[in-house]
């Protein structure tokens, strides 16, 4: 793990700007995704929500990057791999895909 940071005014700043490298294995990694998604949830984020939605929506931006498959699942993933944001990513995958993902969201498509 490696970490990096700019220059900043104080230590409340400095926390904010420091960046955190990490390997995991993609089985690691959909977990850590699974519970950060149960955490949100079940309304146990508390004061930390958006820091930990942020992180939710980073790793799901890596693992999406990670996989390979077919059809909306294989264009997700090349999306997610020619991003070089968070930000450009979902841009992109809305723009691309927005309507057909609302639709496969949509109440009538889920399962009882």
């Amino acid at each position: 793990m490696s970490t990096s940071s700019t220059s900043s005014n104080g230590p409340e700043e400095s926390r904010n700007v420091r960046n955190v490298e990490l390997s995991l294995t993609l089985a690691e990694a959909e977990s850590a995704h699974d519970a950060l998604e149960r955490s949100l949830e079940n309304g146990e984020a508390g004061e930390d929500r958006a820091a930990l939605e942020l992180a939710y929506r980073r790793l799901g931006w890596r693992l999406l990057a990670a996989k390979e498959g077919s059809g909306l699942t294989a264009r997700l993933a090349e999306i997610a791999r020619n991003a070089r944001s968070l930000e450009q990513f979902e841009r992109e995958r809305d723009e691309e895909l927005g309507p057909i993902i609302g639709g496969l969201e949509s109440g009538e498509n889920r399962d009882p």
